[in-house]
């Protein structure tokens, strides 16, 4: 039996999604150390220990007094995220290519998840594995339904190439000091807002 996820559902879901981005400040203002929005990996707000270099690559001091509701929150949007991605999918052809453009979406999404139950502080490689991975896969994924949808085409075009600039951008802060806190955030934010924008448009 496949799986059908009404309209209804699918847009409330990438509703939901695109909530973490009201609720993540939250987390940040209740931080007994000094967090940068701009700076800081969103994965510090769901460290379970406090101190310095808490995880490898994060020499800043980290206390999140409220970690472990954060890593609730990582979850809830990784699952969020999954169902909203599994909506729009309904609209595509089903093909093998469609299928695997879903499938790199979704690593995304599982990222999030597995992020959630494993903090960076006790694993960095399998918190961050899935997520790295799906910043890369998520543009496959999206360039396969550009080319497969007749709504919302070029919508998905434009935000795929803005995600390409802001991992491009990403990629270069080993070379060039940039805000990688605000990069991370606006990768996930076009992700959401693409999803939340293309399920009202193939609602129509």
């Amino acid at each position: 039996m496949i799986l059908y996820i009404s309209q209804k559902v699918g847009i409330l879901s990438w509703f939901a999604t695109c909530l973490y981005f009201l609720v993540e400040p939250v987390f940040i203002l209740t931080s007994t150390a000094p967090y940068s929005f701009l700076h800081h990996a969103m994965s510090d707000l769901g460290v379970t220990s406090c101190g310095n270099y808490t995880y490898s690559i994060a020499p800043h001091e980290i206390f999140s007094s409220y970690y472990f509701w954060m890593n609730v929150l990582f979850i809830i949007n990784g699952l969020t995220l999954s169902i909203g991605v599994l909506h729009i999918s309904q609209s595509l052809k089903k093909t093998r290519k469609s299928q695997l453009a879903t499938a790199f979406i979704l690593i995304l999404a599982l990222g999030n998840i597995v992020s959630g139950f494993i903090p960076a502080d006790i694993n960095l490689f399998w918190h961050s594995i899935f997520a790295q991975l799906g910043m890369i896969t998520v543009l496959a994924g999206l360039w396969i339904y550009a080319s497969s949808l007749k709504s919302g085409k070029y919508w998905t075009y434009g935000c795929l190439v803005f995600l390409l600039v802001i991992l491009i951008l990403i990629m270069l802060v080993f070379f060039v000091p940039m805000p990688t806190g605000l990069l991370q955030r606006l990768f996930y934010l076009i992700t959401f807002i693409w999803g939340t924008v293309l399920s009202f448009i193939l609602s129509k």
